[in-house]
């Protein structure tokens, strides 16, 4: 194995980097383009960025979850604005979701990213299927996020994101539940900030574990009760007295505030002034929650699933994943959660009297869009969990777009999105900054506009993350919304595939409904 000596000129801009040993070689003046937020993107980043740079060099984070990436490359011709052959390093963080796509970005915070020089050389395929993606090296982490000590000192090794993703759109991110390590909601003059676009459609959607039979019928009322610990056990849902567990995101996730709006109203409820009446279920809401511990890696928090309803918070996508499959599988599982704490689950405690070492299997929901399609089953026989009929029941298979014999309810596919019969769907938004904002470290960070190539990237990035090229053959994730489509010129670039843009919108607002657009 060989491991990177990366010297950095500058903290903020990384404008000039030199290879001191073995490693990617990082030429200097390789501009630098950090994107940061939601982790739904990323099925379809690796393919505009191949398609965006040549030559193209993978490098992941070390944890399981992959919630760090970044590609190394040349730029490709046909980005207007960008020389060919401009050597590009894009990075992008998906830890801790959303929000961290709207206000680091709004206020030009440094956040935790990849250190590069802490890279080991090896290859890695993460994923299987479609999702499959092959890295050519793995680092460790470098920086302080908002909210955790140390973060608004000049020793801060984090990096300033120059390009935000989220889910939804900037202001949904509210307090209390949708802002991240217990940080402040934006004011109206730092969302002044950020110039915001509705790019694609997502589908959010019902899952469960294995332990979960197919012919369940779960209704909104009662997947919502559950996330919030209204419903603790199964009884009410299947007769058992099964305890309930809930593997949702982190505060500030996207999908996290996806679910808060569908099955808690907030921020949108007008009525309770936006705030909810059934909150979301934390980790220190398990019934088996043990705080007398650090929450570092070698004290971490314990959560006994035996105990009862159990609640884990997860930073990424992946680790929802991981968290179910550990529930169904009956193994230990740790995970860095809100507020830089770790979390120790032990669902090896839950009895099992027929596999020996491992715990049985527990009854979990979690929180999820549906780019976890191929990573579910029956597309992944190894994942211990699948998507499920909306207030019905029944199984569907993302990747055969069908339901299991039997199902009931409204199926998570992409023909019932396209036709406005599935309304758990949100818009992802891209923003960037406006203006000159000087954040809490002391530095001067210039609107994306005062950086050509970065601005350029940035322009041709929105294009094909809203084009049906790109996003529309993910396996029913995602479709394009026609405003974004719209503006795309019909060019071999975005290949128009009308039958993959949405006939409804919500006008990139998630509180509005869907609203039915004229024939395309």
């Amino acid at each position: 194995m060989k491991f990177t000596k990366i010297a950095v000129a500058t903290g903020l801009a990384l404008a000039a980097m030199s290879v001191q040993a073995a490693g990617p070689t990082i030429p200097a003046g390789t501009k630098v383009i950090f994107l940061s937020g939601a982790s739904a993107p990323d099925n379809f980043l690796a393919d505009i960025s191949s398609s965006m740079l040549t030559g193209v060099t993978a490098i992941r984070s070390k944890d399981s979850g992959v919630n760090h990436r970044a590609y190394l490359g040349k730029a490709a011709a046909g980005i207007t604005g960008v020389p060919v052959g401009t050597d590009i390093l894009f990075i992008k963080r998906s830890a801790g979701g959303s929000v961290f796509g709207v206000d680091p970005m709004a206020r030009a915070a440094r956040i935790q990213t990849l250190d590069l020089n802490s890279c080991i050389e090896e290859t890695t395929t993460v994923g299987t299927g479609s999702s499959a993606r092959t890295y050519n090296w793995s680092c460790d982490l470098k920086g302080i996020d908002p909210g955790v000590t140390g973060h608004a000192t000049a020793s801060n090794t984090g990096l300033v994101p120059d390009m935000g993703v989220s889910d939804v759109e900037p202001a949904m991110f509210k307090q209390p539940y949708n802002t991240e390590n217990g940080q402040a909601q934006l004011s109206n003059a730092e969302l002044g900030r950020l110039t915001n676009s509705p790019l694609n459609q997502i589908m959010m959607g019902i899952v469960a574990t294995d332990a979960v039979a197919a012919t369940t019928h779960i209704s909104r009322a009662q997947y919502g009760a559950m996330l919030a610990g209204k419903i603790d056990n199964w009884s009410a849902i299947d007769g058992s007295e099964d305890p309930v567990v809930v593997c949702r995101r982190v505060d500030g996730s996207g999908t996290q505030t996806s679910y808060n709006w569908l099955f808690s109203g907030f921020p949108c409820n007008a009525s309770t002034a936006g705030f909810a009446d059934t909150p979301p279920a934390a980790a220190s809401d398990s019934f088996g929650y043990d705080g007398a511990h650090l929450g570092t890696v070698a004290d971490p928090i314990i959560i006994d699933p035996t105990a009862g309803f159990t609640v884990v918070e997860n930073s990424g996508s992946g680790d929802v994943r991981n968290c179910l499959k550990a529930a169904q599988n009956g193994t230990v599982f740790n995970v860095k959660g809100g507020n830089n704490l770790n979390y120790r689950v032990r669902f090896d405690l839950v009895p099992n009297g027929t596999v020996a070492g491992n715990g049985g299997p527990s009854k979990a929901i979690g929180v999820l869009s549906l780019d976890s399609y191929t990573s579910a089953a029956p597309v992944s026989s190894a994942a211990g969990f699948s998507f499920r009929h909306l207030d019905g029941a029944g199984i569907f298979n993302g990747s055969t777009q069908t339901s299991s014999v039997g199902a009931t309810g409204i199926a998570p596919s992409k023909d019932n999105l396209l036709n406005g019969k599935y309304d758990f769907v949100v818009e992802l938004s891209m923003q960037k900054r406006n203006t000159s904002v000087t954040n809490v470290n002391g530095d001067v960070v210039p609107a994306l506009s005062a950086d050509g190539v970065k601005n350029s990237f940035y322009t041709e990035f929105v294009k094909r993350a809203g084009a049906t090229k790109y996003t529309g053959n993910d396996g029913g994730t995602f479709t394009s919304v026609p405003n974004a489509f719209a503006t795309l010129p019909q060019s071999a670039s975005y290949t128009a595939k009308p039958l993959f843009v949405s006939k409804y919108s919500r006008n990139g607002n998630t509180c509005a409904p869907l609203v039915a657009f004229p024939s395309l």
